[in-house]
């Protein structure tokens, strides 16, 4: 018999280290692996998603919620990544090889191509790495940036 996940609503509107770091939901891990397909297009599905990020998170408050999420791409070759940038009037686009992406998303490109990974929450301060199984990882935005340059990458 499966445990019902409770949302616990946050009222407080601060999220703490725990809350970023908690599993994220089965229902949540499907909606972005599928974004490429299903509900968002270029210029739609913004009001939809972000109702869903709320309620996975259990708080309303936008500061405490993702910039945006960095995905590996599925779709056919050059593309290698794809963005949900919830600051932006186009929420999801798709990048070839090389293209540069936003400033506060590029430096978790190399992270969102792992297969090790479904995808990157990303925001101002740091990264959030969530696994398949819907684990979530912390990542510090400047120990990506060190990773980078010893890895031969750019430091920016």
């Amino acid at each position: 018999m499966k445990k019902k996940q409770e949302n616990t609503a946050n009222t407080s509107g601060f999220l703490s280290e725990r809350d970023y770091l908690k599993k994220r939901s089965e229902g949540y891990i499907n909606l972005i692996k599928n974004m490429d397909t299903d509900m968002l297009s270029q210029t739609g599905g913004k009001e939809e998603f972000m109702k869903k990020l709320q309620e996975e998170f259990g708080t309303t408050d936008p500061a405490q919620l993702p910039i945006g999420i960095l995905a590996k791409c599925f779709l056919e070759h050059p593309h290698d990544v794809h963005t949900l940038d919830l600051s932006s009037s186009v929420i999801l686009k798709h990048y070839v090889i090389g293209e540069a992406l936003p400033p506060d998303f590029e430096k978790a490109r190399n992270t969102a191509l792992h297969n090790a990974y479904a995808f990157v929450e990303v925001y101002k301060d740091k990264f959030i790495v969530i696994h398949w199984d819907g684990t979530a990882t912390f990542l510090a935005k400047a120990i990506d940036s060190i990773v980078n340059f010893f890895s031969g990458g750019d430091a920016k």
